[in-house]
């Protein structure tokens, strides 16, 4: 992970008063032979004015050397030694220098202790453990060089102000690198928050391990201290190695006396006071303290002397959260589990800790930070089945365990009280829905994981090589699974209305049998050879799976923002597998939002990133993407199209997964259906619902999807009675999965409607479009938007009955709730505008509808741009007003621009020949335009004889008959 940049970034909340502590590594110096070193954040002045001051900083003053280190100044003091600011001349940076004086050593004890400092750190390497670049000794002092933090202590950041989510955010990467610590075999002994600095940039390290000793001998092999390229030697010194004191000192080695405490008392563990050995729980305990005061404002035990605050830690007095904490009972449950008194009764490890808190920190990069605890230990270069398998030997019956927190019993009544809460009338039949979905999901997970360990531990039947490549397919899944569970814990209504879906799009997990896949794709895209960048990946991942879960739960406004955050801290890790996958997500959300040509260029970007380092899974990601963004919405069709045929389809095909082929041939029928080539369309639509149907069933979402989509293309061919048919089967699919009260079917009922009043049966239409009114004023309330498309619907339906006095109540009506909902100017309420216009010049009051039209075609000019469809609506309307007012000039300047935006946009046929016939009424006026107002009329009269009354349009194919017999060209 790269170091901050060198300038400061104020903070206009941050006092003006020295930062102390060891700070941020800086940019590199100039190495100018004329020139002062150029230090970071401008402590250029600050080093040029210490060499003429002759203040002494704890002993030193400024300027003088320690080893080839010039001092700057001291920034602390403690126990063990001084630190100090200095400027390392041959390797241009500046860094931080701990001395340990003579006289600071009462004993052999202290001088043995800040060595093992030193072995402790160099052993380490961590983004969230301060980096230890050198160890020596000059003039009969022991001194420890290491990176110069630029920021704060925890404690002088939580002096700050900082929300408790950003405080949880911080302790999570402390715990990392607590966890980090613990793999290595050691433990702290000491952690507070002094210990603990938050770097500008926001990265957190701990420090000073001047108490840090081996766990055990096990976890403790021996370090050759002799080794210049682990810890460095000193030009012109004596390097650490040549002291023979400390040759023979193992890291593992006691050096407590018994009954001795070393630490600080405020922040120490029970068994730690009694002078008892310390162990990784030890550390736990402190973190909890520390995290405890960070969030409470206060530490978890009381006393006024040393005594009593003794006696409080040991006999497990914790104060009762204070009034008005933001800090939630579960947070609070799972600090105090780490503070038990007793070492057996807290989390078994910091892991399991990071594990609770990462479920109730920020959603962003918190998040995933806290997830790559279990990566950053190796647990994840393992493959969590290998880690599993070796941890309970051949005995292969863990595997329910490792869904603990995922979908468990805990969980499980977490999403009910989530999807239950919105008391929304479908909330029940969803939330029966989705745990029968996830309980089966989970249950299969549970029943792969067992078989795979056991054909490898039990059966022999599999290598150890095809477990791990199985069992980390299983642990992506897993991930999924997490994200789906996680985003329905948090259900909104927009969540419920998606949440069977959601849980149905889960991963299938047939994909883990296929091991000559899985060996494929693990020997072209391997992981990142540096342990620690591969725990990002990782955890980048997650977020992925998080952010995947999101877009399906309808959450779109909140995943292009944290998008954003991956791609950003994807980019400096240097691993391009991993950039492509955050890039086909961004340009996939950015299309969402209508950032059509950014999308494409994101797009673009990782199919190149993909197909240099072979991951195909990816490259055929953005090539699907780019069928449907540059074919249809962009509207380079035969780009699109070249896309989907020569990139997409053949690659589906060769990595043999038929849901892929699928949306491939899905893409493909949309951009020919924007073309108006309807047949072909057709094709490629059946052969996508045969292979859905094939792998998912006959009643998936993703089935039914197929089916709408050849509804659309039999209407636009005039099968109507098709379209109807394939729309009931949409529905009957919708009914079964999603419960008859759901907003989905809402949406099908309504296309059935539309399609009955299209095709002349109004009555039956109302039937369809009043159930649907009643499905989405009982699940969202009589102000949603989509009751006022209902309310609109039923306007339809009347006006074609020439119910005008009807239909204008119910337009009315629409409009109201719209604004209501979003608001007067948003350009939905154009829509609205419209109709109350058309009606109401049906009834004669033309300047009433002209006032309508002018108001709509304002809202649609300054929301969607003069060019856009939803323009050319007012512009035909205000056509006619202006023909009724004998206007021809005014009539055809507005017909003209609406024709040629209908021409220009993928739109209905009869809605170009509306606008066309209203043009050749505009332009029959002028005998020199008869010609092509006849020929526009025979234009609109074939488009609306094609749809064979079930025109989109009011304009009646009679009327046109009726205009081109009155109107001849000599």
């Amino acid at each position: 992970m790269e170091e901050a940049t060198a300038s400061r970034r104020d903070d206009p909340h941050r006092p003006p008063s020295r930062e102390h502590g060891i700070r941020g590594d800086a940019s590199a110096a100039s190495s100018h032979p004329d020139r002062s070193p150029e230090l970071d954040d401008g402590h250029t002045d600050r080093y040029i004015a210490a060499k003429v001051n002759q203040r002494l900083f704890a002993g030193r003053s400024p300027a003088t050397r320690i080893a080839r280190f010039t001092v700057l100044e001291s920034i602390g003091h403690g126990g063990m030694g001084t630190v100090y600011a200095a400027y390392d001349e041959q390797l241009d940076r500046k860094v931080a220098v701990k001395v340990l004086r003579p006289d600071e050593l009462p004993d052999e004890l202290d001088r043995v202790r800040f060595q093992r400092e030193a072995r402790a750190l160099a052993r380490l390497s961590h983004p969230h453990v301060v980096t230890v670049h050198e160890v020596g000794e000059a003039d009969g002092e022991l001194f420890l060089a290491m990176e110069f933090i630029h920021g704060q202590t925890i404690g002088q950041w939580i002096r700050t102000g900082p929300s408790w989510r950003a405080v949880l955010d911080a302790f999570v990467q402390a715990g990392r690198g607590l966890a980090a610590v613990h793999h290595a075999g050691l433990v702290h002994r000491d952690l507070k928050p002094h210990n603990i600095m938050r770097r500008d940039d926001g990265l957190v390290k701990l420090l000073d391990f001047g108490l840090a000793r081996a766990a055990s001998d096990e976890f403790a092999p021996s370090l050759d201290m002799n080794a210049s390229s682990a810890l460095g030697t000193s030009t012109g010194t004596n390097s650490i190695a040549g002291t023979n004191s400390i040759a023979g000192t193992g890291l593992s080695s006691s050096l407590t006396r018994p009954g001795t405490v070393l630490g600080t008392p405020a922040y120490m563990s029970p068994e730690q006071l009694r002078g008892e050995p310390a162990d990784a729980r030890s550390d736990q305990f402190s973190f909890c303290v520390a995290l405890y005061e960070a969030l409470h404002g206060e530490r978890p035990y009381g006393g006024q002397t040393m005594d009593a605050l003794q006696a409080s830690i040991l006999k497990g007095r914790i104060r009762p959260a204070p009034k008005g904490n933001p800090v939630t009972a579960r947070l609070r449950t799972v600090l105090l589990r780490g503070l038990a008194a007793e070492p057996e009764a807290r989390w078994p490890s910091m892991e399991a800790l990071l594990g609770q808190l990462q479920r109730l920190a920020a959603r962003r990069r918190g998040r995933w930070l806290a997830r790559s605890a279990a990566a950053a230990l190796g647990l994840g270069l393992l493959g969590v089945g290998q880690a599993y398998w070796v941890g309970v030997g051949q005995r292969c019956t863990g595997a329910r365990a490792q869904l603990d927190g995922i979908w468990d019993d805990a969980r499980q009544q977490t999403v009910a009280a989530a999807i239950l809460g919105t008391a929304l009338s479908y909330a029940p039949g969803t939330w029966e829905r989705v745990q029968t979905q996830l309980n089966a999901y989970a249950g299969d997970w549970v029943k792969k994981h067992t078989q795979t360990c056991e054909a490898t531990a039990i059966r022999h039947e599999q290598s150890d090589e095809a477990m791990r490549l199985r069992m980390r397919c299983l642990d992506r899944r897993r991930t999924s699974l997490r994200a789906a569970v996680d985003v329905l814990a948090e259900a909104s209504a927009e969540t419920v209305n998606h949440a069977v879906d959601l849980v149905a799009d889960l991963p299938p997990l047939s994909r883990c049998d296929d091991l000559h896949w899985l060996e494929q794709h693990d020997q072209r895209v391997p992981p990142p050879e540096d342990p620690h960048v591969a725990a990002e990946v990782e955890a980048l991942r997650e977020r992925l799976a998080d952010i995947a879960a999101m877009r399906k739960a309808g959450r779109y406004a909140q995943t292009l923002e944290e998008i954003e955050d991956v791609v950003q801290w994807a980019e400096p890790l240097g691993y391009p597998p991993l950039l492509a996958e955050a890039l086909v997500w961004r340009g996939r959300l950015r299309s969402r939002h209508g950032l059509h040509a950014e999308a494409e260029q994101d797009l673009r970007q990782a199919h190149a990133l993909a197909v240099a380092h072979d991951h195909d899974p990816v490259a055929l990601d953005a090539a699907q993407e780019l069928t449907f963004v540059v074919g249809y919405q962009l509207t380079r069709h035969a780009e699109g199209l070249q896309w989907g045929q020569t990139v997409a389809l053949p690659m589906a095909e060769r990595i043999n997964e038929p849901l892929e082929r699928a949306h491939s041939l899905s893409s493909l029928g949309t951009v020919y259906s924007s073309q108006g080539k309807h047949d072909q369309a057709k094709g490629y639509y059946e052969q996508a619902l045969a292979l859905r149907r094939e792998v998912l069933g006959v009643d998936h979402p993703v089935v039914a999807n197929s089916l709408a989509n050849l509804a659309i293309v039999a209407s636009n061919q005039g099968d109507h009675d098709k379209a109807r048919e394939y729309y009931e089967r949409v529905l009957a699919i919708q009914r079964r999965m999603l419960g008859a009260e759901h907003p989905q079917v809402a949406f099908s009922l309504n296309n059935l409607g539309d399609m009955l009043a299209r095709g002349g049966q109004p009555d039956q239409a109302e039937g369809y479009h009043r159930r649907a009114l009643e499905i989405w004023e009982q699940a969202s309330g009589p102000d949603h938007p989509h009751v006022a498309y209902s309310l609109a619907n039923l306007g339809h339906v009347h006006f074609r009955r020439g119910q005008y006095d009807e239909a204008k109540k119910y337009y009315e009506r629409a409009r109201q709730t719209l604004e209501r909902a979003v608001g007067a100017e948003h350009p939905h309420v154009a829509s609205t505008l419209n109709q109350l216009g058309r009606v109401l010049f049906h009834q004669g009051e033309v300047e009433h509808a002209k006032g309508y039209y002018e108001q709509a075609l304002r809202l649609s000019e300054q929301a969607r741009g003069v060019d856009h469809p939803d323009v050319a609506h007012a512009l035909v309307g205000l056509t006619w007003v202006a023909l009724h007012h004998g206007d021809p000039e005014a009539a055809r300047a507005h017909e003209t621009r609406a024709v040629s935006i209908r021409e220009a946009a993928p739109v209905a046929p009869e809605h170009l020949a509306e606008a066309r016939f209203a043009l050749a009424s505009a332009l029959w006026s002028g005998p020199d335009e008869r010609r092509r107002a006849r020929t526009l009329a025979e234009q609109a009269r074939a488009a609306l004889a094609a749809a064979e009354g079930h025109s989109e349009s009011d304009l009646d194919l009679d009327h046109v008959d009726a205009w081109l017999a009155a109107h001849h060209v000599e």
